[in-house]
């Protein structure tokens, strides 16, 4: 994602070579004077672009946990993990994978026009100084996470599971949700000091401060990887029976989680 990030940046340059000069009737390039216009071609070129690169990162995220998902039942099946044959497992499954990909961006996108509408009228000056606070940005953050949690876990779990097995019951829906707006919640935490000690950082190589952001980015992400984790074992509960994973007695770790996740939906189930 670092990378496409560079080589967008490193793009913008030709489309504003090319829309900023034009031949001269004597010859030769002369730049152009009217910049809006320039700029406005530009945009054109660039948007695609973004979008585009927006659906990668999307696809590398389902394709993490897609992996994730092998690589879990790998260990619970007492195999050694194999991320290259966790990765070519994958490749039968692209169409539901690309698909998964496009329905994320689609409820992105919608939420995406919610929340301009939101912040058009947040940011009247009534409410412009709640607004743009830490804790207000802070809970609509999570607000948010839940409202895409609950529309989209049925569909990433229906993607972990096997074609055969395509019911997600309301107490999977609710789990997945509540994993994920814990991910969440914890990654807003990480983010404050992690930003401010990359910010405070002073580095003279362009090769030094690559190595800080990934850094950085490994530990911003590692709420998401336990998430990933935390579906794929939902994702292999049975609708009706429960928990029956061979080789999860083996696992210390694996078991804990997944004796949370049982005793969660017990006691879910007898409260409602």
């Amino acid at each position: 994602m670092i990378g496409l990030g560079r080589l967008q940046k490193a793009e913008i340059h030709w489309p504003l070579g090319f829309f900023g000069t034009q031949r001269s009737v004597l010859g030769g390039l002369q730049s152009v004077t009217d910049l809006s216009q320039v700029q406005n071609r530009v945009m054109m070129v660039m948007y695609p672009q973004g979008v585009l690169k927006q659906f990668l990162e999307v696809c590398f995220f389902v394709v993490a946990l897609a992996t994730t998902n092998r690589l879990v039942k790998m260990i619970l099946e007492s195999q050694r993990p194999d991320m290259v044959a966790a990765a070519k497992g994958l490749v039968p499954e692209y169409r539901e994978i690309l698909l998964f990909s496009l329905k994320y961006m689609a409820v992105m996108a919608l939420f995406g026009g919610v929340l301009l509408l939101a912040i058009f009228v947040l940011t009247q000056e009534n409410f412009r100084e709640l607004a743009f606070s830490n804790g207000f940005a802070t809970v609509c953050g999570l607000v948010a996470e839940a409202c895409l949690a609950w529309l989209l876990v049925p569909s990433a779990i229906r993607l972990l599971r096997c074609k055969g097995s395509q019911t997600v019951s309301t107490l999977d829906r609710q789990t997945g949700t509540i994993f994920a707006v814990a991910a969440s919640a914890v990654g807003f935490g990480l983010d404050f000091p992690v930003g401010k000690a990359e910010s405070t950082s002073v580095l003279d190589n362009q090769w030094e401060r690559d190595a800080i952001t990934i850094a950085n980015s490994v530990i911003l992400n590692t709420p998401q990887i336990l998430l990933f984790i935390a579906l794929a074992l939902l994702a292999m509960q049975t609708s009706d029976e429960g928990t029956s994973i061979p080789g999860v007695p083996e696992m210390d770790w694996s078991g804990q989680l997944l004796d949370w996740v049982r005793r969660a939906r017990k006691w879910r189930g007898s409260s409602s």
